[in-house]
């Protein structure tokens, strides 16, 4: 119904996250989701980004849920949600345990829980694959704020360093150019989806040019 809509390109990615992702947000730490479970969302929901036009199938898929005034398009990250809500749920048995005895009892239930079901054995490999990813290596602050910053960090190095989508970042950066600046268009989002994914698209360095067919393909 979202994708459907008549609203412009920001809009649209903020009513995913307000309308959509909770549904599922309500149910983490309640349901044992799997991770691949996880994923598969994810999948299925940039699939329809891409039926409509949302997102062009060439264009950097971690582009999506990169900060808007950080080039990215603001989408919020399922898995990343999921991982944000765990840690949270964690960080609340261990800070309330010992004042309130239905916590006690909950996480005495949960210490018994085999690891994959287990929301406080998880949270230790969640933490551990974030501070890998980010480089970030203060895990004391675990808090659900902590750890969307450094998915945020992830996304970033991830995109900065790939060879082809992550050039038009790091010319940027090799440049001085200001970023605020550079994705003002971003923050605003006042274009339509289409063609905000176009111009994405574009400076991904993804578009079917001859220039990407000769180089990239190789096809002379």
């Amino acid at each position: 119904m979202i994708l459907n809509s008549d609203l412009n390109a920001r809009n649209k990615i903020t009513a995913i996250g307000a309308l959509a992702v909770p549904v599922l947000r309500y149910s983490f730490g309640i349901i044992n989701w799997r991770i691949e479970e996880i994923k598969e969302i994810g999948r299925k929901t940039r699939n329809m980004l891409t039926i409509y036009k949302i997102h062009h199938p060439k264009a950097d898929i971690d582009r999506l849920y990169v900060k808007r005034k950080e080039g990215g398009r603001g989408l919020v990250q399922v898995e990343a949600a999921y991982k944000a809500e765990i840690i949270n749920i964690a960080e609340y048995l261990n800070t309330k345990y010992k004042v309130d005895q239905f916590v006690s009892i909950v996480k005495v239930h949960e210490s018994t829980q085999p690891s994959m079901n287990s929301i406080l054995k998880s949270v230790a490999k969640i933490t551990g694959e974030l501070t890998q990813l980010s480089g970030m290596n203060d895990a004391k602050q675990d808090g659900m704020q902590h750890t969307k910053r450094r998915e945020g960090e992830a996304l970033k190095k991830k995109r900065k360093n790939k060879i082809m989508h992550g050039q038009y970042i790091r010319n940027m950066y090799r440049q001085l150019i200001s970023e605020e600046d550079t994705f003002l268009w971003l923050s605003k989002g006042d274009l339509k989806a289409e063609t905000e994914s176009e111009i994405v698209t574009a400076q991904d360095q993804a578009l079917n040019t001859k220039y990407y067919a000769t180089k990239i393909h190789t096809d002379g």
